[in-house]
This record gives C-alpha cells, sequence and structure tokens, in this order.
C-alpha cells in the first residue's frame, strides 16, 4: 500500500479544508493510505509516518508573502531529513491559501 501523508499547518481552518481534499482525492485512489499531518503539533510518531511515506504534500497557508510560522518551524525542523538524504526519492507536491 502507497502511504501519502499531507503535511499542512492551518490557522484559521481554511488549509485544513483544503488539506482533507487533497486527503480524500489520494485515498479515492486504489491501493492508498493517505494521512493528515498537522505539523503544528507534530511528535516523533508523525516524523516516523514522514520517513515511511511515500509521497509528502506540503500545505501551508501565505501569510505576508511567506509560509506561517508553525509552518516554517516545521520546514527548518526537517533539515535533518534533508541533510541525510532520508526523504530521497519520495514524491513531493504542495499547496497555499491566501
Amino acid at each position: 500500500m502507497t502511504l501519502v501523508i499531507v503535511a499542512f499547518h492551518s490557522g484559521y481552518g481554511h488549509t485544513r479544508r483544503l488539506a482533507e481534499a487533497v486527503r480524500e482525492g489520494a485515498a479515492s485512489l486504489g491501493g492508498v493510505d493517505a494521512r493528515l499531518l498537522d505539523v503544528a503539533s507534530i511528535d516523533e510518531a508523525g516524523w516516523a509516518d514522514l520517513g515511511r511515506a511515500d509521497a509528502i504534500v506540503f500545505g501551508a497557508p501565505t501569510y505576508m508573502g511567506g509560509p506561517s510560522a508553525p509552518f516554517k518551524v516545521f520546514a527548518d525542523a526537517s533539515a535533518k531529513a534533508w541533510f541525510t538524504l532520508a526523504w530521497k526519492d519520495k514524491v513531493a507536491g504542495g499547496f497555499t491559501c491566501s
């Protein structure tokens, strides 16, 4: 089964609604386990899920021309995975809401 993680932050609920739609679309494909991951409350299990994922879709609201602060904290924390090539060969996508 293909694992797709939709890693997102939503300040007012709009980005969460988009994340849910992305998850539903991915889950509607045969053989796909699609899960939401709110990066504002990511824990070790969330990081482990990201490591196991075949695809990661990133979502964040746009505040003043950039991503929200909680999403930026998550992105900065992912530097170790990037540096060690832990997410190499994963399919990636992204969306934003402003």
